[in-house]
């Protein structure tokens, strides 16, 4: 499903809604997503390595994103073959809840 696809969904879930107000739902819940893992993501900063994630936004039978850290490390340049450093990043997680789980 791509996204102009998930604002028909949404749009039918919606009932009476036009296109335009399901689209804008969508930016407005995907702009929140973004804000709460950004804000969570500054939260990492302060957490020692061996805490849990940040979390950024829980929703609960739906699932949980958060932050989470993952340090350097080595690796192999696929073109050259010559060994390579990766930086430290810090990386957005997603873990589904119960309710997501249960619809497999």
């Amino acid at each position: 499903m791509n996204k102009s696809e998930l604002v028909a969904e949404i749009q039918k879930n919606l009932g009476d809604a036009s296109k335009a107000e399901a689209e804008k739902a969508l930016s407005a819940v995907l702009s929140s997503i973004k804000s709460a893992v950004k804000k969570a993501g500054k939260e990492v900063k302060l957490r020692d390595k061996d805490s849990k994630d940040a979390v950024a936004i829980q929703l609960v039978g739906f699932g949980t994103f958060s932050v989470g850290k993952r340090s350097a490390r080595s690796g192999i340049n696929p073109l050259t073959k010559e060994p390579i450093k990766i930086k430290a990043a810090k990386t957005v997680k997603f873990k589904a809840g119960a309710g997501l789980k249960d619809l497999l």
